[in-house]
């Protein structure tokens, strides 16, 4: 009996060692090969630590996972990720950024089979209609889902992955060849990129620089920290006082303290290349010099706003007659204000053809907002009637919260209804800590405290 007992620690030891090696060698590993050598900034997707995770909440909550799982049958062999050629889901999935490429995310997987590979590619590119390009003179092969902003290329051992709002072969393909003909990738286990992204035990981590923000998911709740490096001393306030809306479904209020010069060259260049600042012909570096960069939104109700309805019909001698039908519509009643660093916004926008002749912002389809100026601020509003605000002091120059149940209620969209009620609460909160440095916290809430919310989301949506 006692020796029984002997082989059953030893092979319990075994298997614990054996499957720590396992760990430890893969978590590196997985990051070698995937992050070019120039890149500015990169996340984390720790697949393997998320499985791990809901595996460990199917233990505990066997009920749960029970009363939602699905029992229908799953692919088959010849339908998994390894006869596709290509790991979807690797150990982690890496995502970066280049200086050279603006707002486009890469990612780096590898070919595990190539004539699989091909076989997948070749099938999805016939399923959705699409062209299947080849470079001869780089031989790089390459697809591009204009739609869904995506490029990708490949050759026999990598497939790389490119996506942005204004995202395109010819915007990506350099990248493309540094890592497909130059293998101009990070392959030190000693590098600090590789070092900083496998000792973070969290499910995301980002990192840009010496900033890092890191997502967990727990029992209940999605955990958001981060540590933000800023390029001087005190760049934000330590305190703001501010008016707000009381019991609001959403209050969120940033302070970008414009009055330091490299924030408002941050936040114009951040914007830069926007479609819809193009839409509206509105120059933002123009723009700005009208705040100081406090910016507050609330919501809370409803209110009504009437939509214009052209019909087109024609009398007996065939004219073609115009004709309007007034619908009302109920609209979330939100007011967002700017604080003044000098007067002349309104007058700004009615030069640029953005306020009609009743005072109302015509650049933002969904609703109408009426503009209005006081004092210290100019404010849009949805709404004719004046909301109730009341003054508020805080240590942190961002928060953002969110009361999900009454947000549903305001927002009334019918496609968003399915994910408001898989959460609870949003907080989120940013200060300047100490020096040159943003401590970030925030928490997403969901509906049960017991359940993992990572599993709440995925049996959720699932269900959707």
């Amino acid at each position: 009996m006692k020796k029984t007992l002997k082989i059953v620690l030893l092979l319990s030891i075994a298997s614990i060692l054996g499957y720590w090696g396992y760990t430890w060698y893969n978590n590196k590993a997985s990051l070698l090969g995937v992050i070019h050598k120039d890149a500015d900034s990169a996340i984390k997707i720790a697949f393997h630590d998320i499985k791990e995770t809901l595996i460990l909440d199917a233990v505990t909550s066997p009920n749960y996972y029970y009363d939602n799982a699905s029992f229908k049958p799953r692919k088959t062999d010849k339908d998994t990720i390894d006869k596709k050629g290509v790991d979807l889901m690797p150990y982690n999935l890496v995502l970066f950024t280049v200086p050279t490429v603006e707002n486009t995310y890469f990612s780096v997987l590898k070919i595990k089979n190539t004539k699989a590979f091909k076989h997948q590619i070749d099938h999805y590119v016939n399923s959705k209609g699409l062209i299947l390009r080849t470079d001869d003179q780089n031989n790089v092969h390459w697809l591009e889902n204009k739609k869904q902003r995506w490029v990708c290329a490949w050759n026999t051992e990598k497939v790389i992955v490119s996506f942005g709002l204004d995202n395109s072969y010819a915007k990506s393909k350099n990248i493309f060849f540094d890592i497909l003909k130059s293998n101009k990738v990070i392959e030190s286990k000693g590098n600090d990129w590789i070092t900083s992204l496998s000792e973070s035990k969290s499910h995301i981590t980002y990192l840009n620089g010496k900033s890092k923000i890191t997502l967990q998911f727990v029992d209940g709740e999605a955990v958001i920290k981060g540590n933000i490096k800023t390029d001087g001393i005190r760049t934000y306030p330590k305190e703001v006082d501010y008016a707000r809306i009381p019991e609001a479904s959403i209050n969120f209020y940033w302070d970008a303290n414009f009055k330091h010069p490299k924030n408002k060259q941050r936040f114009i260049k951040s914007w830069e290349g926007s479609s819809f600042l193009k839409k509206m012909n509105l120059d933002l570096s123009q723009a700005v010099d009208f705040t100081n960069g406090f910016v507050y939104l609330g919501v809370k109700g409803t209110t009504s706003q009437s939509d214009t309805i052209v019909t087109y019909t024609y009398d007996d001698n065939f004219n073609k007659i115009e004709e309007k039908t007034h619908q009302e519509k109920k609209v979330p009643n939100m007011v967002l204000y700017l604080e003044k660093e000098k007067n002349g916004l309104k007058d700004y926008l009615a030069q640029k053809d953005l306020l009609n002749q009743n005072g109302v912002f015509t650049g933002f389809p969904l609703y109408r907002f009426y503009v209005e100026e006081n004092t210290n601020s100019t404010l849009f509003k949805t709404g004719n009637s004046k909301l109730p605000l009341e003054q508020a002091t805080d240590q942190h120059f961002m928060n953002l919260s969110i009361d999900f149940a009454k947000a549903k209620e305001d927002f009334q969209i019918p496609q968003l209804e399915g994910y408001f009620d898989l959460l609870q609460a949003l907080e989120l909160s940013a200060k300047q800590a100490v020096g040159n440095e943003i401590a970030l916290e925030g928490k997403i809430k969901g509906k049960k405290q017991d359940i993992n919310f990572l599993s709440q989301l995925f049996f959720g949506l699932d269900q959707d």
